[in-house]
């Protein structure tokens, strides 16, 4: 039972240790390469080519993508390349949003066939309405302080060390 428990408290020190040094790496890495292609990419469906265009109540047959960054920086507009499509458009915009490494996409609504395959492929999706800019600042000050809560103080990889010693001593004696 004692190796056990030394067992797990030595995978629990050696594993935060590697988390910690992993965020070090994904942290001190910003290359220009990794601006452009990054994961958080954010798309919104919108009329118009520019920030200040209408959301479009359809996601599918949109005229336009908007592909911002994850602080709300615009990094280019997309004529939706699938909005003449038939059935088969929202297949052409996962394809785009899967090119463009976006993890979110806002519209103002989303059909069953496109809701299935975001979620398919991992990308959030949120039904909103109003001047693209506007709704994308206030989402991400929304999700801002979502993380914030979630994260809190204790998330720190040396905090979790540190929780996983003191807890570590009553594990042993029960």
């Amino acid at each position: 039972m004692k190796k056990n428990l030394r067992t797990l408290w030595l995978l629990c020190f050696f594993g935060t240790l590697f988390l910690q040094a992993h965020q070090s790496l994904s942290v001190t890495s910003d290359s220009y390469e990794d601006s452009i292609n990054s994961p958080d990419n954010i798309a919104i469906a919108t009329v118009g080519e520019s920030a200040n265009s209408e959301i479009s109540q359809v996601a599918g047959r949109a005229p336009y993508y908007l592909i911002f960054d994850e602080n709300g920086d615009l990094l280019k507009s997309i004529k939706n390349p699938a909005q003449h499509r038939g059935s088969s458009a929202s297949s052409g915009v996962i394809e785009l949003l899967i090119k463009e490494s976006c993890k979110i996409v806002i519209a103002g609504q989303f059909g069953n066939n496109m809701q299935n395959q975001l979620k398919a492929n991992n990308i959030e999706y949120f039904q909103r309405e109003g001047i693209a800019s506007e709704v994308l600042g206030t989402f991400i000050k929304i999700n801002e302080v979502k993380i914030n809560k979630l994260i809190g103080h204790n998330s720190h990889p040396t905090s979790i060390m540190m929780q996983c010693l003191y807890e570590l001593p009553a594990c042993i004696q029960s």
